[in-house]
């Protein structure tokens, strides 16, 4: 290695500490205080909710009835989570529903009925499908965990006229949101890029936005309208066949959550 090599190298590493020293004084400066903290406030994650919709969820008590998938977009990984609510499967003269601790009855599934299995993750490029996004798909199935109940057309929530079999509709979309954060290691200089941005499901939700609970129609206005995947009738200790769904984020975001309702009529095996 040549002289000039060396003494390079030499002025390099110099001007790396002498920033970083720099950086640590400003760090301890009483005048950087205020800054300090108010930049710890910022260090804590925030998260932006947003329906299916892009619009404003009314508050539901069917909220705790959902599956809950973190889906992260960097490790390309999904983590599926059981409902808050504990359902309790319960069947007299041939009906069954489910029970949420709260007096009411519903036709909204839980882990003790079924099981959610997720694959073939797949993310496009930016704007291949819509400017400015991200098109992430998997496919989903559900595995009937009942062996002598099958799985039917919910009466409530009421399904699309025409449409049978069980029902999936992510009833929320959230992105976590964090700012980005920068540190010092030894002569290196890390830097994790910030994560924010929007979501919103894809067409690849087969149905058409439907009022599942409470609007009359599916409007500028609603908030109670979502796209939703029909999974037909699912027998006795059975398994669906795989369907498509997918969701847009925009390039920045990290990490989405989405909460998912399942529902079905439970009825005795034929």
């Amino acid at each position: 290695m040549t002289q000039s090599s060396l003494s390079s190298r030499h002025t390099t590493r110099a001007l790396v500490m002498h920033r970083l020293n720099f950086l640590g004084r400003l760090l301890r400066s009483p005048r950087f205080a205020p800054l300090l903290l108010l930049c710890t406030a910022c260090n804590a994650p925030s998260v932006t909710s947003l329906p299916a919709t892009e619009t404003v969820a009314a508050a539901s008590p069917y909220r705790s009835a959902a599956f809950v998938l973190d889906v992260n977009t960097r490790s390309r990984t999904v983590k599926i989570s059981p409902p808050v609510a504990g359902a309790s499967f319960a069947a007299s003269m041939g009906a069954a529903s489910f029970s949420f601790g709260n007096g009411a009855h519903a036709s909204l599934l839980g882990a003790d009925a079924i099981e959610m299995r997720l694959a073939n993750y797949a993310a496009g490029t930016i704007g291949a499908v819509v400017p400015g996004k991200i098109r992430i798909t998997f496919d989903l199935s559900l595995v009937n965990r009942l062996n002598s109940v099958e799985l039917g057309t919910p009466t409530f929530p009421v399904p699309p006229a025409g449409v049978t079999g069980v029902q999936a509709f992510p009833f929320e979309l959230s992105v976590l949101s964090t700012p980005g954060v920068a540190s010092s290691g030894g002569n290196e200089i890390l830097v994790t890029s910030p994560s924010f941005g929007k979501a919103m499901v894809s067409d690849d939700w087969d149905g058409e936005p439907h009022s599942f609970f409470n609007d009359a129609s599916c409007t500028g206005g609603s908030n109670d309208c979502f796209r939703y995947e029909p999974f037909g009738t699912i027998s006795a200790g059975g398994v669906s066949a795989p369907r498509k769904v997918g969701f847009l984020v925009d390039p920045t975001v990290r990490d989405v959550r989405i909460r998912l309702l399942v529902a079905a009529d439970l009825r005795a095996a034929r």
